[in-house]
């Protein structure tokens, strides 16, 4: 059943990395057209910023679960690293439960925006919010999986000293 869920997780991985490069690129065109038609044609379109703007924003929260998946956020690695095996494994349980309490957050706050504000439409487009503060939920959701999937490995190889070893000694 692991092997099955990380080839899911790894399958999701490579569709959130594709979109977000989708997502880069559409804002360097819109940038783009943006300053052309602003310093050649003397016109700017209503939508050019907003539409940018939105993107980054689920370039951020999606990059921010790549992160829990990659273990690429901010983190004390020099103090962790001088604790012993079994309490650095400890601790990588406490930390992956506090980023958990996180992610619900985002999860629950994330569905109560969606369901309070996304009937709201955007400033410039005739689309709604609820594709803007759908972000947050499926960033927490995302969090969640490759949480799970790092404590499960972590279970598997608890107390084994090969496991704590190896470039990956930062948990988060």
């Amino acid at each position: 059943m692991s092997t099955a869920f990380d080839r899911v997780l790894e399958w999701i991985t490579t569709v959130v990395k594709w979109v977000m490069v989708s997502m880069t690129i559409v804002i360097f065109i819109i940038t783009t057209y943006t300053v052309f038609t602003r310093y050649v044609l003397n016109i700017v379109p209503s939508w050019s910023e907003e539409i940018p703007r939105y993107l980054l924003v689920w370039i951020t929260y999606l990059g921010a679960a790549l992160a829990i998946k990659f273990k690429e956020h901010i983190s004390l690695d020099v103090f962790f690293n001088l604790m012993p095996l079994r309490a650095r494994q400890v601790g990588h349980f406490f930390l992956n439960g506090l980023v958990a309490i996180v992610a619900v957050i985002m999860v629950v706050y994330g569905i109560g925006l969606v369901n309070h504000f996304g009937e709201d439409l955007m400033e410039s487009i005739p689309v709604t919010n609820f594709w803007l503060y759908l972000a947050m939920p499926v960033s927490g959701t995302l969090m969640l999986l490759y949480l799970v999937q790092d404590t499960w490995k972590r279970i598997r190889d608890f107390g084994k000293a090969e496991a704590a070893s190896g470039s990956e000694m930062v948990p988060i």
